[in-house]
């Protein structure tokens, strides 16, 4: 692909993204993305095929970056599970926009999007990051635990940072509201890391 394809094809998806976001799905016409981006109609289908590839794409662009970026971290570091956590959280605050926008376009959509990225070892554990959290919770927890359990941790943990990220992000940075800054939350996630650990080891 050259330069020139790649640039247009990260135009559209730029364009494409925020569009999708604030109209939704359903929504938004294959025309009104190739105006925004200045293209034509037929750059899109060459691109993405259809509307739904191109949502589908944007989708898993974040989730792709996400679970490479936190492989990375975890494979250098060696973390603890609330080191691994709290780096999740600051990777979601530094991309705020990013966090708000596919949270967005998640919930505008009636249909079902296959969100995983093709080629991360995430793609069949669920969140981004996933795999490298599941590994901080077994290395904490010890010994043999169960794959129901596991997930049980890990939708818990990642459903805790991904919902005070955007509400930090919607509310608390911009109200005065107690036990909400980031030191806050960063507090709040450790404790909940202790939590589900302790509750593992106990069954």
């Amino acid at each position: 692909m050259t330069d020139q394809s790649t640039d247009t094809k990260n135009k559209i998806i730029q364009v494409a993204r925020i569009l999708f976001a604030d109209q939704g799905f359903e929504g938004t016409s294959v025309r009104e993305i190739a105006k925004a981006a200045e293209v034509n109609v037929a750059s899109v289908n060459y691109h993405f095929v259809n509307k739904e590839n191109l949502f589908i794409e944007i989708l898993r662009n974040g989730y792709g970056t996400c679970s490479r970026n936190m492989r990375a971290y975890y494979d250098q570091n060696n973390p603890s599970l609330e080191d691994t956590l709290i780096t999740l959280f600051r990777y979601f605050i530094e991309r705020h926009h990013d966090l708000i926008t596919i949270f967005k376009m998640m919930l505008s959509t009636q249909h079902s999007h296959h969100m995983t990225a093709h080629g991360t070892e995430d793609e069949m554990i669920g969140p981004p990051g996933g795999k490298v959290i599941i590994e901080a919770l077994q290395k904490e927890v010890g010994g043999d635990i169960g794959q129901e359990d596991l997930h049980w941790g890990l939708r818990t943990l990642v459903t805790h940072v991904a919902h005070q990220g955007l509400l930090y992000e919607c509310c608390f940075k911009k109200n005065e509201l107690p036990f909400s800054t980031l030191e806050d939350i960063e507090k709040s996630t450790r404790r909940l890391c202790r939590v589900v650990v302790n509750e593992l080891k106990s069954r």
